[in-house]
């Protein structure tokens, strides 16, 4: 029997959260990228990590669009990477669903989104041709794609190519958590993750809380506002 979209989601995340304590074990100290503009960054960066981890990109075979596949042989996992211009990511992404992860439920369903980890509008603008792909419930992908993600698209852009890894808001993502609102305190669910996130890192639970309100912070800031 092939795997559920429950396993895939939580495969997925047990794979970044494996390389996100590989890179701190190697004294890396990074998150996994989210979104890069050129694969060599991927591939080689941060060198302690990848000395101890390497990994390799290969083309979905059939894919209607930019779309490859990363494996790490070491921590064993293989996830989906899209080009920022590929208008047919999801069909990609059940195509990867059937040939990668052994998935034989058909098309996904409406239920489910295929998320950029890193927002696809800002990847554009910023020349990051790369993205990361998940799989997520439509009701957290939507609240954090009009929560922080929007925000964060609509105020500064940054450093053009410059890679960009997953932060605390994403990790909220990942962990099915919704987005923090501008203003608003943290919730006891979004208290709990910042805990378990602590316990994960070996920080404290009130770093993690300050991380997410000054990511907000950020996204919420407007030039001559």
């Amino acid at each position: 029997m092939g795997m559920g979209l429950a396993e895939v989601m939580q495969e997925e995340r047990e794979a970044l959260m494996a390389e996100a304590v590989a890179a701190e074990r190697a004294g890396a100290a990074i998150l996994p990228y989210a979104a890069v503009a050129e694969l060599a960054d991927a591939l080689h960066t941060p060198g302690a990590l990848r000395r101890a981890h390497p990994v390799a990109f290969a083309a979905l075979a059939g894919a209607r669009g930019g779309a490859l596949v990363q494996s790490c042989p070491t921590l064993g996992y293989r996830m989906l990477w899209v080009h920022a211009d590929n208008d047919h990511y999801r069909d990609d992404y059940e195509l990867y669903l059937r040939t990668c992860r052994g998935h034989a439920g058909g098309a996904l369903p409406d239920s489910h989104h295929v998320d950029h980890l890193f927002n696809r509008a800002r990847a554009q603008r910023l020349r990051l041709s790369w993205i990361r792909a998940v799989l997520l419930p439509r009701g957290i992908n939507t609240s954090h794609g009009a929560g922080y993600e929007k925000a964060r698209t609509r105020g500064l852009v940054g450093t053009p190519e410059r890679p960009r890894t997953i932060d605390e808001v994403t990790l909220m993502k990942l962990w099915l958590v919704r987005s923090p609102r501008k203003g608003q305190p943290l919730t006891p669910e979004m208290r709990a993750h910042a805990g378990r996130m602590a316990a994960l890192f070996g920080l404290s639970p009130a770093e993690i809380e300050a991380n997410i309100r000054d990511l907000m912070a950020v996204a919420a800031f407007r030039p001559g506002g």
